[in-house]
């Protein structure tokens, strides 16, 4: 039987708006997470054109971006943030012990545990793995925790960017002079290494110049003058950021530092020279290890209650340590950081700087060849692309994790607040009631009527 022309019109009615809705969430969601593509276009013109944003580029990106992008992202972060908030994170011994702690001494030994198995394994001795490789993932996991996008990414996911910024800032300063000493330390002696071997500590003085101008004129001073501005312009300044979304563009100049990230991974050459089973290996290598890292700073950072209850209860409150002064016991108590606090240490601890990975990695084996030392370099970069694109979908997760998070505070304050009125409601009915009997009200009639009644006798 034929439908008539009414009925198609019906079914198109019917399935057009599913369809749309679906088109609409798609969209939704490429725009809400327009920083991914963003990353994508920064890597293909960085494949195509390397040698536009890599260091000496056309664009001479180890000024305009290094100084210029990077300056200008903790410019609008120094305005946006609260002094209060900074001074409140400065002061948190506990957030810089775990944030540092992961990242200069958890990362190196859980990296070192990972390069040994490889030797262990034939990795090096077969030829599939190349040992400087080996040396750049040990590079890697000692230097410290990068600029700028972790403060970024804390931001759009939700986390206390200020507790970020405080521990950039911290983290480059210490491990800009303990990092070298790490690599030192972790360094594999065995003999497909011995002719790796960095020079010594006496070359490093220029990279150490280096790093601290960079950190003064990228982070600290740009900080310090959009205090300065929020201090004396504080309606101005506001006005400012709102007008022109300066949080927003934030993450354009984060695409600008990793389009100059891309561009210098494939400038070096090292990416096509190299086996590509070492290159392939340390690409899958790297994600596993960023998401592992993540996992280790979530847990630290928001250790499970029953862990926290046990270890309290067998250390900082047992009657063994009872006779402490109480800063001390206060300091061995384990807490569970807030869970704003938690994103920032996720993003931080597990991150890496190539602003002092790549010309730490130039300083300490400057007496080798150029291709050994970009190889040394490859990983640094690796990983640092690399964790940019999946520290984008943690983004999405920790932003969805903090939703619901107060979704839950939300709805346990409004059943709280339901159980409130309906023991009111019953001591309200119980006085009624008491009422009712002291006036010798007949019990079966109606609420309205011993309201009536009550009205009368008073």
């Amino acid at each position: 039987m034929i439908e008539p022309p009414e009925t198609y019109g019906r079914a198109e009615c019917k399935g057009g708006p599913g369809g749309f809705r679906i088109a609409r969430r798609v969209l939704g969601f490429v725009l809400n997470n327009w920083l991914v593509l963003g990353f994508g276009l920064g890597c293909v013109l960085g494949y195509f054109f390397p040698n536009v944003a890599a260091r000496g580029g056309i664009i001479r990106s180890e000024y305009s971006i290094l100084y210029g992008a990077i300056g200008l992202i903790f410019f609008i972060n120094g305005m946006q943030l609260s002094p209060e908030k900074l001074k409140e994170h400065a002061t948190n011994w506990r957030l810089h012990i775990v944030v540092q702690g992961i990242s200069l001494v958890i990362v190196p030994v859980v990296q070192l545990i990972i390069v040994r198995i490889v030797i262990v394994a034939g990795g090096v001795s077969s030829g599939t793995i190349e040992p400087s490789i080996l040396v750049g993932m040990v590079v890697v996991s000692c230097i410290p925790t990068t600029v700028a996008s972790n403060v970024v990414m804390t931001r759009n996911a939700g986390g206390d960017e200020a507790a970020a910024i405080i521990e950039v800032v911290i983290g480059n300063v210490v491990g800009s002079f303990l990092s070298p000493w790490l690599i030192y330390g972790f360094l594999p002696n065995d003999e497909e290494f011995e002719s790796l071997k960095p020079a010594k500590a006496d070359t490093l003085g220029p990279m150490y110049a280096s790093v601290m101008q960079q950190l003064g004129l990228s982070v600290l001073l740009p900080l310090v003058v959009g205090q300065g501005l929020r201090w004396t312009l504080p309606k101005q300044v506001a006005w400012t950021l709102r007008t022109f979304y300066l949080a927003q563009f934030c993450s354009v100049l984060l695409m600008l530092v990793a389009w100059s990230t891309f561009s210098g991974a494939f400038q070096t050459g090292a990416l096509m020279a190299l086996p590509k089973s070492s290159v392939i290996f340390n690409i899958f290598l790297n994600i596993a290890e960023y998401i592992l890292f993540t996992a280790i700073c979530y847990w630290i950072a928001l250790p499970p209650k029953a862990l926290t209850g046990l270890v309290n209860c067998h250390v900082s409150d047992s009657r063994l340590f009872s006779y402490l002064p109480e800063i001390i016991k206060r300091a061995l108590k384990i807490r569970r950081l807030p869970r704003e606090l938690v994103v920032a240490v996720c993003f931080c601890g597990a991150a890496k700087t190539t602003s002092v990975g790549i010309p730490l990695a130039a300083s300490m084996w400057s007496q080798l060849d150029n291709f050994t030392i970009s190889s040394i370099q490859v990983p640094v970069l690796l990983y640092t692309v690399e964790q940019v694109f999946i520290a984008q979908f943690f983004t999405i997760f920790f932003k969805w994790w903090l939703h619901r998070t107060q979704k839950r505070t939300l709805d346990a304050g409004s059943a709280t607040t339901e159980q409130g009125d309906a023991t009111v409601g019953q001591e309200d009915n119980r006085d009624l009631n008491k009422w009712n009997r002291e006036h010798e009200v007949p019990a079966e009639l109606p609420v309205n009527t011993s309201i009536v009644l009550e009205k009368h006798v008073s």
